[in-house]
């Protein structure tokens, strides 16, 4: 595999760790509205479902070739996708 060459942009690799970090509390009030509220009327487990393998996948490959970014934003994304797919199961 052919090695990339790195670029230096502080502003632009800050903004995105930040990002990284607030993608996933913003799946946080749907992950309660399921598990809390228990209403999952429109709630597509279809959708959820791909949504965890998916953050699983970039999780693993984060962890993998130690990407931090990828750690950051999709093991707390793989969490919550989680625990909004069980509770679309359960209810």
């Amino acid at each position: 595999m052919k090695t990339m060459k790195k670029h230096n942009h502080p502003t632009l690799d800050r903004l995105t760790y930040v990002f990284g970090i607030l993608l996933p509390l913003f799946t946080i009030p749907q992950a309660y509205t399921i598990l809390v509220n228990k209403e999952t009327a429109g709630v597509s487990l279809f959708t959820w479902t791909f949504y965890l393998l998916a953050s699983l996948l970039f999780a693993i490959f984060g962890v993998i070739h130690k990407e931090r970014l990828l750690i950051i934003t999709y093991v707390p994304f793989t969490i919550i996708e989680a625990a909004i797919v069980m509770g679309l199961l359960v209810n």
